[in-house]
C-alpha cells in the first residue's frame, strides 16, 4: 500500500516533466519551421529556444523537400519537363525567397572591395541589380539542373538540397561571433551547441549517405566545401556573419547540390 501511494505521488511530477519537455520540443520545432520557411510564425521567442531549434532545421528542410517533390511529381504526370522547375519554385516560395535575397546582398557585399564597415553597410542596404541578377541566375541554374534529371534523381535532389541547405545554417552558427547579426540571426549565430550541431549533422549526413555511398559522399563534400568556404571568406572580410549570409549559405548549398546531381544524371545518359 505504501509503495502504491508513493508511485501515485511521483506520477504527477513525471507527467509534469513530460509535458514540459513536450512543450519545449514543440517550441523548438516551431522556431525551426519559422527559421527556414514562411509557414511558421516568427514571433518573439527566447533566444535559447531559437538556438535549440537549430537541431531540427535539417528535418524541417527534409519536410519542405518532401512537399516540393510531391508537387513536382504531380506536375510530372501531365508536364514532365516542367516538374523539376516547379519543384524549385515551390522551394523558393516556401522559403519566402529569403535565400535569393541573401545571395543578392551577400554577393554584392563580398564580391566587391572594401573594409568591414563597407561590407556591412552593403549587406544591410538594398542589393544592386548585379546581386539580384546573380540570385535570379542561381534559381535558373537549379531549374536547369532539375530538367535533365529523371524522376527518381529529381526526387532525390528535391529532398536532399533543402535539407543540406538547412544544415549549412547550423554549421555556420556553430562557433563564431554574433557581433554583426541582428534579429533572429543574433539568437543563433555563434550560439549552436554541440547538441544542435550533432543532431542536425546526424539527420543531414545520415539521410544523404543513405542515398548511396559514392553519390552521397560527393554531395556531402560539395555542401561542406561551399559552407566552410563562405564562412571563412565572410569572417575574413567582415569578421562575422549576418542573417543575409546565413540565407545565402542555404541558397548556395541548395544550388550546388542540385547542380552536382544534375551533372551526375547528365553523365549517365
Amino acid at each position: 500500500m505504501a509503495d502504491t501511494a508513493r508511485k501515485h505521488a511521483v506520477d504527477p511530477r513525471r507527467r509534469a516533466r513530460y509535458a514540459a519537455a513536450a512543450m519545449a520540443l514543440g517550441d523548438e520545432l516551431a522556431a525551426a519551421l519559422a527559421g527556414v520557411t514562411v509557414l511558421g510564425r516568427r514571433s518573439a521567442r527566447p533566444a535559447h529556444t531559437v538556438a535549440a531549434g537549430l537541431a531540427w532545421l535539417p528535418l524541417v528542410g527534409l519536410g519542405v523537400g518532401a512537399v516540393s517533390a510531391t508537387l513536382a511529381a504531380a506536375v510530372g504526370t501531365v508536364a514532365p519537363r516542367l516538374a523539376g522547375p516547379i519543384g524549385v519554385l515551390v522551394l523558393v516560395a516556401l522559403d519566402g525567397a529569403r535565400g535569393a535575397r541573401g545571395v543578392a546582398r551577400t554577393t554584392s557585399a563580398l564580391l566587391r572591395s572594401g573594409g568591414p564597415d563597407v561590407v556591412l553597410a552593403r549587406l544591410r542596404a538594398a542589393p544592386p541589380w548585379p546581386g539580384i541578377a546573380i540570385a535570379v541566375a542561381l534559381v535558373g541554374l537549379r531549374a536547369a539542373a532539375m530538367v535533365v534529371m529523371p524522376p527518381p534523381a529529381r526526387t532525390t535532389a528535391l529532398l536532399l538540397a533543402p535539407m543540406l541547405g538547412a544544415w549549412a545554417i547550423v554549421v555556420q552558427c556553430y562557433g563564431g561571433t554574433p557581433i554583426h547579426a541582428r534579429g533572429l540571426a543574433a539568437a543563433v549565430v555563434g550560439r549552436a551547441r554541440f547538441r544542435e550541431f550533432g543532431w542536425a549533422s546526424v539527420v543531414a549526413l545520415g539521410v544523404t549517405l543513405s542515398v548511396g555511398e559514392a553519390v552521397g559522399l560527393l554531395v556531402v563534400l560539395v555542401a561542406s566545401a561551399i559552407t566552410v568556404g563562405l564562412r571563412v571568406y565572410a569572417y575574413r572580410r567582415l569578421g562575422g556573419l549576418t542573417g543575409g549570409i546565413l540565407s545565402a549559405s542555404r541558397d548556395l548549398v541548395e544550388t550546388a547540390v542540385m547542380v552536382t546531381l544534375g551533372l551526375l544524371a547528365a553523365a549517365q545518359r
